[in-house]
């Protein structure tokens, strides 16, 4: 108890320890604020890897249990940005019997005001995976695929594990 009344005694002492404290106060601050934007565009990237990991996962998993088909190893290519779709409004005015239509993007709070946001886009897939030297085994983890990712058959391109 009585270090705490020597601490408090000293800071009374200290010349225009308010000063001090709106300094202390402020510097917090602002490294709160950029600290908290720094995160933001780390999020993005990382939830953007973590979404292709878990489908490269997803795809190896269900790739594995293809009668003939033993291990197997999945890499999917993409394109390095999700895509946001925006709220919209519209507005109509009449002026003279012409009509006029303007869309603009709803914002809340200075922020456009996001409906959906898309993962990003997948360029091509490569699977490699023991029985795959098996046309039938082959063409089926083509259809998976194809089936899982929504992607063409000509971005999937399929390989022998090695020995």
């Amino acid at each position: 108890m009585t270090f705490v009344k020597k601490v408090f005694a000293k800071l009374k002492s200290i010349k225009n320890i308010e000063v001090y404290i709106a300094l202390v106060l402020a510097l917090v601050v602002v490294l709160i604020v950029f600290m908290g934007s720094g995160s933001k565009n780390t999020t993005k990237s990382v939830s953007d890897d973590t979404y292709i990991s878990q489908m490269e996962h997803k795809i190896c998993s269900v790739v594995e249990k293809i009668a003939g088909c033993g291990k197997a190893t999945v890499a999917i290519s993409y394109s390095s940005n999700e895509e946001h779709v925006y709220a919209y409004e519209t507005t109509t005015t009449t002026s003279n019997g012409i009509t006029k239509q303007t869309s603009s993007i709803v914002s809340v709070k200075g922020e456009p005001l996001v409906t959906k946001t898309l993962p990003p886009t997948i360029l091509g897939v490569v699977v490699v995976a023991e029985g795959a030297d098996n046309p039938i085994v082959k063409l089926k983890i083509i259809e998976v695929v194809v089936t899982l990712l929504n992607v063409q058959q000509k971005d999937v391109q399929v390989f022998t594990y090695k020995s």
